[in-house]
């Protein structure tokens, strides 16, 4: 018995004309590592991973509609062609490396540009983003009442800021630590204005 998640490595040939092969070949060119993965049984679709060592996972996708409902995986038909997507879930946050989305069905007319693009963005992320595993996170400043706290980790790569609390609100991790602090500061305003 297979368990799930697994890898799956059937791709529909070129000649299909589905996405498949399309977003495979270009993140290849940009030198990503991927596999193919369909994470629970019950979704139609399959996605491409990243597999880049200490790095969290990127999630890509195409979105296509046709005649019927929106459908979305790696492995789509040209044909409707609408949207491609690479997604970061890490300890802090979800968040696009890459958001290619048109108004209308079928509004991606050059699909290897779109998926070459989308390569390059990945790539991008995977090099310039370093593994926060580990990182030792000093808090700067918490306000109680809400238990949001600003912490900020040195690393080879800068100082990264985080804001969040135990509620849900999160911004960062990032390098730019004035606009990680000034949302922090907006928040305990406005939370502190709430119980005026």
């Amino acid at each position: 018995m297979t368990s799930w998640p697994h890898d799956l490595s059937k791709t529909a040939p070129a000649a299909a004309e589905r996405t498949g092969t399309i977003l495979k070949a270009a993140l290849t060119a940009h030198g990503v590592t991927f596999l193919v993965v369909k994470p629970w049984r019950s979704l139609p679709g399959a996605s491409l991973v990243t597999t880049a060592p200490g790095q969290p996972d990127v999630w890509i996708d195409a979105h296509s509609h046709t005649n019927g409902p929106a459908v979305s995986g790696y492995d789509v038909p040209l044909a409707g062609l609408f949207g491609i997507s690479a997604v970061i879930t890490d300890d802090f946050n979800t968040r696009h490396v890459h958001w290619d989305f048109t108004e209308a069905p079928a509004g991606i007319t050059d699909p290897a540009a779109a998926a070459d693009a989308m390569a390059a963005d990945v790539a991008a992320h995977l090099h310039t983003y370093p593994s926060l595993t580990g990182a030792q996170w000093v808090t700067i400043a918490s306000h109680p009442a809400s238990r949001t706290e600003y912490r900020e980790a040195v690393t080879v790569h800068g100082t990264w800021a985080h804001a969040s609390s135990p509620t849900g609100y999160t911004t960062g991790p990032d390098l730019d630590t004035d606009r990680v602090w000034d949302a922090y500061q907006r928040r305990v305003a406005d939370l502190t204005a709430e119980t005026r």
